[in-house]
């Protein structure tokens, strides 16, 4: 129903108008907001609700204080109402710490809910690792549960989402679901970072690393120095191709800023999609790319264009092909190509 309805919203000449308004996104917005109003407001209409096996995801405790929920590795559709990451927390002393509380508001009340199964402590702190919608969009359900609690992000993060990406996400997430992430709204986060801060929260240390442009140009790594754990963010995903976004990230920034982590004393490395473990999780992702970008340049070294290398990569990248979304890789060779042209 709520698709139905924004597909009759952005009809009757209004996309037209809208393609040619230097305020294409915020209007996109309330569009959303204009469809979302009639079907809160008919009578047959309902909020949206979980599909039962995700409803059903259970919390994986990784240490005595760090605990996730990890999310199926698809792109986001009605089947998993467009949970894909994993969000986590941190049980310190003076309450709960949450890093990057899913995609849309029903995923952040997910969270919530298993976080209540095993703690009654408040949140005291949330961290966005970056941009992407699938890691914050749970903002709005801890902000709903406690109204002053701080969420921190990169500086660069908070500038893009208040530009309009936010509401691009939420357009993003309604569509490719269904409605199924219907609600969701923006709760952009009110603390910006740098990298270098070294955080006491709730009695506990958080040292925050951002190394430059990697998968985005505002990732941080969260590092809970008690448990040796670091959060990546989606500057790793284990064994999943990952969707490329030319001019938002950097093959041979990523593989820096893996590098950084790997240099650190850290035993669990949690990464924003897929399992967690020790640092064979972050050498997986690491290997990938390099053999990647190795290959890439070899073609590009011998003349040929990135449409020409496309077999040849696919062929040397085969020991790959059981990644999730491998089918994906052959968009990602036209981007690493982009990145070998320019540093040549």
């Amino acid at each position: 129903m709520l698709t139905i309805v924004y597909r009759l919203v952005r009809s009757r000449g209004i996309l037209a108008a809208m393609n040619k308004h230097r305020n294409y996104r915020r209007i996109n917005a309330l569009l959303i907001n204009v469809a979302l109003f009639l079907c809160n407001n008919v009578a047959w209409a309902h909020e949206a609700e979980l599909p039962k096996d995700i409803e059903g995801l259970a919390l994986q405790r990784l240490a005595d204080s760090v605990y996730i929920i990890q999310g199926p590795q698809q792109f986001p559709s009605p089947e998993t109402a467009g949970f894909m990451n994993n969000p986590g927390f941190v049980l310190t002393p003076g309450g709960i710490v949450v890093i990057d509380p899913g995609s849309s508001v029903q995923i952040g009340r997910l969270l919530l809910k298993r976080i209540r199964e095993i703690s009654s402590d408040r949140v005291i702190a949330v961290f966005n690792t970056h941009v992407h919608g699938d890691h914050w969009l749970g903002n709005q359900a801890i902000r709903e549960a406690y109204p002053e609690v701080p969420i921190y992000a990169h500086s660069r993060m908070i500038e893009r989402v208040d530009a309009g990406e936010g509401a691009d996400w939420i357009d993003n997430f309604f569509r490719a679901t269904g409605g199924a992430t219907a609600g969701s709204e923006v709760v952009l986060a009110g603390i910006g970072l740098k990298g270098g801060e070294q955080l006491n929260i709730g009695g506990d240390q958080f040292q925050i690393y951002h190394t430059g442009k990697a998968h985005t140009d505002n990732d941080i790594m969260i590092e809970f120095s008690r448990e040796k754990s670091i959060f990546l963010g989606d500057i790793v995903s284990h064994h999943r191709v990952q969707s490329a976004r030319p001019g938002d990230s950097d093959i041979a920034g990523q593989i820096a800023a893996i590098e950084f982590s790997l240099g650190t004393d850290n035993q669990i490395f949690i990464p924003g999609h897929g399992s967690t473990g020790g640092r064979e999780i972050a050498l997986s992702q690491l290997k990938f790319l390099q053999d990647l970008y190795a290959s890439v340049r070899k073609y590009y070294a011998d003349g040929l264009t990135d449409y020409e290398m496309k077999a040849g990569v696919l062929k040397d990248m085969r020991s790959y092909k059981n990644w999730v979304n491998f089918e994906e890789l052959g968009l990602v060779i036209s981007y690493v190509y982009l990145k070998v042209e320019e540093a040549s």
